[in-house]
């Protein structure tokens, strides 16, 4: 990035690929058109223009995690989960509901596809 503050930041983001999680405590950024995933550890994951991202929820999480496809590579990225801890109470997950749609809606706003 550029020094200047990114435009949208999901902190405590569970990525992961298929059934294998990558991080627990992610961060997906959106900055300058771009969409950035970022391990536990800050590093980079992955990137891709928003006009060429696609983005879905996945059905059976209740809209609780998203199917984000950068580079050919698909993701299931939960914003907010890894702010939970290791147990979540069902019925409390609404903050991860909530962060996926925006981030669903930001996606789409910006030029990326809905699948």
């Amino acid at each position: 990035m550029d020094g200047r503050e990114p435009q949208y930041v999901f902190e405590r983001t569970q990525i992961g690929k298929g059934l294998r999680p990558i991080a627990q405590q992610g961060v997906v950024v959106l900055h300058d058109g771009v969409l950035t995933l970022l391990g536990s550890e800050r590093q980079p994951i992955d990137s891709a223009p928003l006009a060429q991202v696609t983005a879905s929820k996945v059905r059976f999480t209740r809209g609780q995690t998203l199917s984000l496809t950068l580079n050919g590579t698909k993701y299931n990225v939960s914003p907010g989960w890894g702010a939970r801890g290791v147990f979540v109470l069902p019925g409390d997950t609404e903050h991860v509901r909530t962060a996926a749609e925006a981030l669903l809606r930001l996606i789409q706003a910006s030029g990326g596809s809905a699948g």
